[in-house]
């Protein structure tokens, strides 16, 4: 499953559950967020019946990122049961996204 992109509301009712939600925090200027996209998508893909993939538009939903302590991007965030389980900025590969799932869904 590809990746979903998601505004503020969405992404509440999204993260409540208990399935884990890894959002993607991104801006179309940004080029390292460019260079990820590929990477994030065969991980939307690869872990689809595991947690749900989903991106925030920092641009569109300047509030959301505010909100959520967004401060240096690409940042991505895993969700689950409303709370953010961790977080890392600018992972470089598919390899460093695969560790971080793998560090915070099996707390």
């Amino acid at each position: 499953m590809a990746a979903i992109d998601l505004n503020r509301e969405q992404l509440r009712r999204m993260t409540e559950g208990d399935k884990p939600v890894l959002v993607d925090f991104w801006a179309p200027w940004c080029g390292y967020c460019r260079r990820l996209g590929p990477a994030y998508e065969k991980v939307a893909q690869e872990y689809g019946d595991r947690l749900v993939a989903a991106k925030v538009n920092i641009d569109e939903e300047e509030q959301l990122a505010r909100e959520e302590g967004i401060e240096v991007i690409p940042a991505l965030v895993l969700y689950r049961n409303g709370k953010a389980l961790g977080s890392v900025v600018n992972p470089g590969s598919k390899a460093a996204i695969d560790q971080f799932i793998r560090e915070n869904l099996d707390r």
